[in-house]
């Protein structure tokens, strides 16, 4: 009888071990379908490509700040001169447009950086900097299903390739923005990052409002 029960005992002991890696491995492999990596390839219609970017723009570690691209014929914010179809803006269009399109930037650098947040609170209270409305809370629930897995985004280079003001006034805009980010996944836990990287390219049109004297982003919609 004692025999028996070491046999099981070990069998048990053998299965965990088979349930712990197996797990660690769908925690780290990014083809996994538990890889925020993976389910990104499989949304948004954004487009991945594995590989290193050429002359990326690299995000310090903990920033909300996102560093200009690297469009040619670019302004000192690092995007296009601002103009929209009805032609170049006034002068103080154009002022106005800068701060847009500076703080979108800095708006971006602080979603991915709530990718790191341990719990929802913390997700949440960060992405309050740089969203509201119904946006807001799709982020929310969406980060939900992973942070409760303790995966996260670790995103180290972004590069803004073109962002186009197509409306601006007082307390709107509506922006057209080309931008990769080079990630991959990120283990809550341990803090550290996980899986391969890839390059995620994103092209969007942007709705943003003014709160105070922050532009927030309302709306994102694919570009086909």
């Amino acid at each position: 009888m004692r025999k028996m029960n070491y046999l099981f005992g070990a069998a048990a002991l053998g299965l965990g071990v088979l349930v712990g890696t197996l797990g660690m491995s769908l925690l780290t492999n990014s083809s996994s379908p538990t890889s925020f990596i993976s389910k990104l390839r499989g949304q948004d219609k954004i487009q991945t490509v594995s590989g290193t970017l050429s002359d990326p723009v690299k995000i310090p570690p903990n920033t909300d700040v996102v560093a200009g691209g690297t469009s040619e014929n670019e302004n000192e914010n690092g995007s296009k001169i601002p103009q929209t179809n009805h032609g170049t803006l006034t002068d103080k269009e154009s002022l106005l447009a800068q701060q847009i399109i500076t703080d979108y930037k800095q708006n971006i650098g602080i979603f991915f950086g709530a990718w790191k947040s341990t719990d929802m609170a913390a997700f949440r209270a960060k992405l309050a900097k740089a969203y509201t409305g119904d946006l807001f809370e799709k982020h929310a629930r969406r980060a939900e299903e992973y942070l409760v897995q303790g995966i996260g985004l670790d995103v180290t280079q972004i590069t803004f390739d073109q962002i186009d003001v197509e409306s601006v006034s007082e307390n709107a805009a509506t922006l057209r923005v080309d931008y990769r980010y080079t990630a991959r996944d990120y283990n809550l836990t341990d803090r550290a990052p996980v899986g391969d990287e890839h390059e995620q390219i994103v092209q969007v049109r942007v709705n943003l409002v003014k709160q105070n004297s922050r532009w927030m982003i309302t709306g994102e919609s694919t570009i086909q």
